[in-house]
């Protein structure tokens, strides 16, 4: 199907190609990089810009990552009523350096009051946090090069490339307070004060070795850094996801950051940070937890760290085999044939304690809560050509009876025909159908409760 969908993909480029004829070569160069015109207040942003500052030479630049990603942002960061706008572009008639022009608007119109030269190529990432708690925003820009110069073997390489530039906007100009490299970035406010801090992490890579690195940054009213700290995480080869919860133990209180990475090209792992709210203490409680270079969170699934219960609290993913279980499909989907429960768990006193258990499809965007008690008579086959899951009993060490059965359907096929299914669930992106049959193990409320859909 992938091959036919590619090939109309080619007949159509090559059709459009013919209608365009010799006049497309001859488009100016202007228009080919000028961005769709915009409307609102960010169409006047772009006109005063391209008065002010566009050339023929000028590429618009958007932001790779993050909730910001328009060559044109618009956001109040001096908090004064008024907005401010951020223009991302580059002008290779100069160099290759991407740049953000900076605007004030006075309630009638825009005003360049500052353009600043980038320290990549490309924008990474851009937000707005209020570092020092004075109800003013600060802008944290991340910088890229999407083809860094590869380096020597013997020396350790960042990967990512990033570079953060931290920057206070008053009085209609941008201060630069620091820069800095990193891999991926988290913003939170990690000792309770109001105020936002930063969490960076860096991941350095050579042929023989991997190094992550830890960093949590909290700053002074006056924007100086008042908490700078350092630590050396479990060694990743990159980092998927950083999230965080608040733990309380008596009347101390510690946030702890979780850090999910590759740890090879078939596992990987969580790290977690614990922060003393109260000494600014750092605790690495998953290092002690470790069987040898082994780490207690390494796993096989590209599963990350998430409040899978809503109980306020960061969950563990860590996977173990479903007896008896079996996957059907096209051979190169799967490394393994058998399904894996996956247990979530909590770290508590310095120990990873389960709280569920689930068979997680992330395929067809579900998961089925497994009791404990039906780990050893109950089992589950998938077929991934259908979306077909069905669970089965076991007795007397071989597959019995069957269950029941969950569907996944696309909205069209439910309509269309249900196959005699039942209504589980109706999502936004699938309908989820269940077969019932009677039996000892589960009854059909419990089917019913134990299907959770992930949005």
């Amino acid at each position: 199907m992938k091959k036919k969908i590619f090939a109309y993909l080619i007949i159509l480029i090559c059709i459009c190609l013919l209608f365009a004829g010799c006049d497309f070569s001859f488009l100016p160069a202007a228009k080919l990089i000028r961005p769709p015109k915009l409307s609102g207040e960010s169409s006047f942003l772009q006109q005063e810009f391209e008065k002010e500052i566009a050339n023929e030479f000028v590429k618009m630049k958007t932001p790779l990552k993050g909730e910001n990603r328009s060559s044109y942002i618009i956001f109040d960061i001096d908090n004064d009523g008024n907005d401010d706008g951020l223009v991302f572009y580059s002008d290779p008639s100069v160099d290759e350096l991407a740049r953000v022009a900076v605007f004030k608007h006075n309630g009638n119109e825009w005003k360049n009051v500052s353009i600043l030269s980038g320290l990549g190529e490309e924008i990474y990432e851009v937000g707005f946090s209020d570092i020092n708690g004075d109800g003013n925003y600060e802008v944290l820009i991340s910088w890229t090069n999407l083809n860094p110069d590869s380096s020597s073997n013997e020396t350790l390489t960042l990967v990512g490339n990033r570079i953060l530039t931290l920057y206070k906007f008053g009085n209609s100009a941008m201060t630069l307070l620091k820069t800095e490299d990193f891999t991926k970035m988290y913003v939170s406010d990690f000792n309770g004060d109001g105020s936002d801090d930063i969490f960076l992490s860096t991941v350095s890579i050579s042929n023989d070795s991997k190094k992550t690195t830890g960093r949590i940054i909290i700053f002074k009213d006056d924007c100086t850094v008042e908490f700078d700290k350092s630590f050396s995480l479990i060694g990743m080869l990159d980092i998927v996801s950083i999230t965080s919860d608040i733990f309380t133990n008596g009347e101390r209180q510690y946030t702890r950051i979780y850090v999910d990475g590759i740890l090879s090209e078939a596992a990987y792992v969580t790290d977690v940070i614990q922060y003393s709210v109260s000494t600014g203490g750092i605790a690495l409680p998953l290092h002690s937890l470790s069987a040898g270079t082994v780490p207690a969170t390494a796993r096989s699934n590209k599963l990350c760290s998430i409040d899978i219960n809503d109980d306020g609290m960061i969950e563990i993913p860590t996977l173990i085999e479903l007896p008896f279980s079996k996957r059907i499909g096209d051979a190169e989907d799967y490394k393994e044939n058998s399904l894996n429960l996956v247990v979530w768990s909590q770290l508590q006193n310095k120990k990873i304690a389960p709280v569920l258990t689930t068979l997680y499809n992330n395929v067809n965007n579900f998961y089925f809560i497994f009791d404990d008690k039906w780990i050893s008579n109950i089992t589950a086959v998938y077929n991934s050509n259908s979306s077909l899951l069905v669970f089965y009993a076991v007795e007397n060490g071989a597959i019995a009876d069957k269950l029941f059965s969950i569907m996944t359907f696309s909205r069209a096929d439910w309509n269309d025909d249900n196959y005699d299914f039942d209504l589980l669930f109706d999502g936004d992106a699938y309908v989820y159908g269940y077969i019932y049959e009677p039996n000892k193990y589960i009854s059909k409320q419990e089917v019913r409760d134990n299907f959770v859909a992930i949005y």
